[in-house]
């Protein structure tokens, strides 16, 4: 061997055992990794020990349920934003427990029940003079009223063609982000404008009816009669989502009289809906139509208190006005042949449509005149329109790409309205052009995906640009019974009333843990 070989030898030699202490550590640490991705493969401990027990002794059963755990944490520092006092950091620690029941009495004949518990540490576990909401309605912070701890709870018949619901349950009639055509569950909107299509299955507010659907060849016809009402949820003063620049109550010199409710025990008070679909091979259809209450109260002056040498006072009652809606709703899914260094390209398209008869709005100019001495209930009603396209792009890689461009619209605006169902936000007319981007990794296999969501808003004519929120969401999937995800929100732009600019110290990261059995 020659001087150089053996020297080069040498060096190898010194090179092999200088890293082998740190192939040594990887070499633990994929061990250890791999135990790891071994264990938690296999950890079902309700599953086992719970679920399977239950289902073996009661035959009929069946029996599931998953826990989650997901928080989010304020990255930007303020101490006073507005009429709120932001010295808090967390904007939920929640923890929530669901447990879904089916017990088979016959062959297509079924009890149903969804339970739910729910507690959100924000309020125990930071200390904060700006976070008083449980004091308001504890269900803020837990759950402990049968109304939110049975969500859902039915007996379903059902046969080829022809199914009966009837009982507590929610119905889901919307596929875009945003509700358009999705009008029949209200809503539980304590994280405002942080609230996404993928949380509506857990904030829906499921309302008692009795729901039929006929199925005919390629149609079906679905029913609704709906003897109980659910209004939304709207973020309570003291809540971590509260609008900054929403005055407290205690600022008013007005008052405000209890909220005239629709009643379950007068058939006049209650709801109905029809929907009829038509599925032609790619394409489906479909029509739907409900005669409603608007989920949310508007204020109504019922009298008017004069005050020696200072405005009178205005008496208002909340009311829930009668709506009609008229919808459609279509997708249609094609290939997009041989395209530039894509190739072909599975495309889904969808559209969503809701026009809305007789909104009931505050009108400014009306309650000014009302204080002023004219009789007028401070209101007036407005036609409003919702509409959705979305195409969505199955794309090479394991990527999807989501182009949603999204409007409301209210005929007959004018400047001095406040908000109402379905119309612009805050303006005329308002666009939010939603663009989504998900791709899962295959050297993960597929375990791995990560999200972007873009949701810049416009109105017109009077207010322009709202701000934009963007999302980013990092997921995986540990198992088939446990995710996790880290998720970054931020609002950014826009002035402090906006949609979006009112919340722009509002960013924020969380992370979401999900168990199911």
């Amino acid at each position: 061997m020659s001087r150089n070989a053996r020297a080069i030898g040498g060096v190898l030699a010194l090179v092999c055992l200088s890293a082998a202490p740190a192939l040594g550590i990887a070499g633990e640490m994929s061990n250890m990794a791999s135990k790891f991705d071994r264990a938690i493969a296999t950890f079902n401990p309700i599953g086992k020990h719970v679920r399977k027990p239950i289902e073996r002794a009661v035959p009929s059963l069946r029996f599931k349920g998953s826990v989650r755990q997901w928080s989010d944490f304020l990255i930007d520092t303020d101490d006073h934003i507005g009429f709120r006092e932001q010295d808090f950091r967390f904007l939920q620690l929640q923890n929530l427990l669901e447990l879904e029941m089916a017990y088979q009495v016959a062959p297509g004949l079924d009890i149903n029940a969804v339970t739910h518990g729910l507690y959100d540490g924000v309020y125990d576990w930071q200390s904060s003079g700006g976070l008083f909401a449980d004091g308001i309605d504890r269900t803020a912070e837990v759950y402990n009223d049968a109304e939110r701890v049975l969500r859902e709870f039915y007996v379903s018949y059902r046969t080829p063609r022809f199914d009966l619901l009837v009982g507590k349950q929610q119905v889901i009639w919307g596929k875009m982000d945003g509700q358009f055509i999705d009008i029949i569950n209200g809503m539980d909107r304590r994280e405002s404008v942080q609230l996404e299509t993928e949380d509506f299955e857990t904030r829906r507010l499921p309302t008692w009816m009795a729901n039929t659907t006929l199925h005919f060849g390629r149609n079906s016809l679905q029913v609704l009669y709906m003897f109980d009402f659910e209004q939304d949820r709207q973020p309570l003063p003291g809540s971590p989502w509260a609008s900054p620049f929403i005055p407290p109550a205690s600022l008013s010199t007005d008052i405000t009289h209890p909220v005239n409710r629709p009643s379950s025990s007068y058939f006049g008070d209650h709801e109905f809906g029809l929907r009829f679909d038509r599925s032609a091979g790619a394409l489906t259809y479909g029509v739907i139509y409900g005669y409603l209450w608007d989920k949310n109260a508007i204020d109504h002056v019922i009298g008017v208190e004069p005050q020696l040498g200072q405005p009178s006072l205005l008496h208002f009652e909340p009311r829930h006005e009668r709506l009609h809606h008229l919808g459609v709703t279509t997708d249609y899914a094609t290939t997009m042949p041989q395209l530039p260094w894509v190739g072909s390209v599975p495309v889904v398209l969808r559209l969503e449509a809701l026009w809305t008869h007789g909104v009931r709005f505050v009108d400014f100019t009306k309650q000014a005149a009302a204080r002023a001495g004219d009789s007028t209930d401070g209101t007036a009603q407005h036609d409003t329109l919702r509409a959705a396209i979305a195409a969505e792009f199955g794309l090479p890689y394991n990527t999807t790409f989501i182009l949603q461009p999204s409007y409301y619209h209210t005929f007959g605006w004018n400047k001095h309205l406040g908000y109402g169902f379905g119309g612009g936000i805050g303006d005329e007319w308002t666009i939010l052009p939603v663009m989504f981007l998900s791709r899962t990794f295959a050297f993960s296999r597929d375990r791995l995906s990560a999200q972007f969501t873009a949701l810049p808003v416009i109105s017109g004519p009077e207010v322009g640009w709202q701000g934009i929120k963007t999302k980013l969401r990092v997921k995986y999937k540990f198992s088939q019974f446990v995710t996790g995800q880290l998720i970054y929100n931020g609002y950014d732009a826009g002035e402090p009333t906006d949609f979006y600019g009112q919340y722009d110290e509002w960013d924020n990261i969380g992370w979401e843990l999900n168990y199911e059995f």
